[in-house]
């Protein structure tokens, strides 16, 4: 079994990932405000796009973390938390799914206003199922190091999805 130090730039390298998905859903978050302006600056095909970058790199964030890592060397500690790995594992291809209905949803979206708040409301969805996700891989983290390393004492992300 590696030494908690060892397994620190698993850990690092997780966190800074969620830190870039917090960035880039705040990107997403501002398009999609943007999209209504009075000038018309952010179409919903601009807002589709950075959408599309999101699932990309969310696609590979998953890929990354079903490799093997930090989430692995947790359950290798705590063997008892490989059941909460393989459910947190299934809802990665339920995330990118709920990210491919919100491209195609900005892709049909006309210029008004009932269009971007139906948007909207879809994307808070898909950042309230996206924190959640993350609630749980902190948790497998903090129960399988012992220590709390991204989140408040309960396991909630340090970082909001909020701008």
């Amino acid at each position: 079994m590696r030494d908690f130090n060892e397994c620190r730039p698993y850990i690092e390298h997780l966190i800074s990932e969620h830190r870039r998905l917090h960035r880039l859903l705040r990107q997403a978050r501002v398009s999609i405000v943007q999209s209504g302006g009075p000038d018309g600056d952010v179409s919903f095909a601009d807002v589709a796009r950075v959408l599309q970058n999101l699932r990309g790199e969310l696609e590979h964030h998953f890929a990354e973390e079903e490799a093997g890592g930090c989430l692995d060397e947790a359950v290798s500690r705590c063997p008892n938390l490989s059941a909460e790995l393989r459910r947190i594992e299934t809802e990665h291809p339920k995330l990118l799914a709920a990210v491919d209905r919100l491209i195609a949803q900005a892709r049909r979206c006309d210029c008004n206003a009932h269009d971007r708040i139906a948007l909207n409301l879809a994307f808070e969805c898909l950042c309230r199922q996206l924190a959640e996700h993350e609630v749980a891989e902190n948790k497998v983290l903090k129960q399988g190091f012992g220590t709390n390393l991204n989140g408040d004492e309960n396991g909630h992300p340090a970082l909001t999805m909020d701008i």
